[in-house]
């Protein structure tokens, strides 16, 4: 069937004309700081890891996330290893809020060109 609404962009959450009350959607009560997550690191080749040692870091490599400009993933030697995707900028104000994050390298490859992924886990 159809929907209701006046087609208007008042009929829409943060839309209503003067303030006007209204119910908003869209939003739950999940919490991003506190979701644990995997992901392939970024800028890989040239970060400090890398150019140290010519190589990625093994699997199962304790790593923690730190933040400069960007959250970047950092070795237990407090070498950079890469930096996080774009997308998990969010991070930065979880960190300002308390939360630490933690994990480990899961899979790594100095093929033709250099990946590392990571699981990471909140710390609060």
């Amino acid at each position: 069937m159809g929907s209701s609404g006046s087609g208007n962009l008042s009929d829409y959450s943060g839309n209503k004309p003067n303030g006007g009350a209204g119910k908003s959607g869209g939003s739950s009560d999940e919490n991003k700081c506190e979701k644990a997550f995997s992901t392939m690191l970024e800028e890989v080749e040239r970060s400090s890891y890398f150019t140290t040692k010519e190589e990625v870091p093994e699997v199962g490599e304790s790593i923690t996330i730190s933040f400069d400009k960007r959250p970047i993933a950092i070795s237990k030697e407090d070498l950079v290893i890469g930096c996080l995707p774009t997308k998990l900028n969010y991070i930065k104000m979880c960190m300002d809020e308390g939360y630490s994050y933690s994990g480990r390298v899961v899979s790594s490859s100095s093929g033709l060109v250099a990946a590392v992924s990571i699981d990471v886990e909140p710390i609060k």
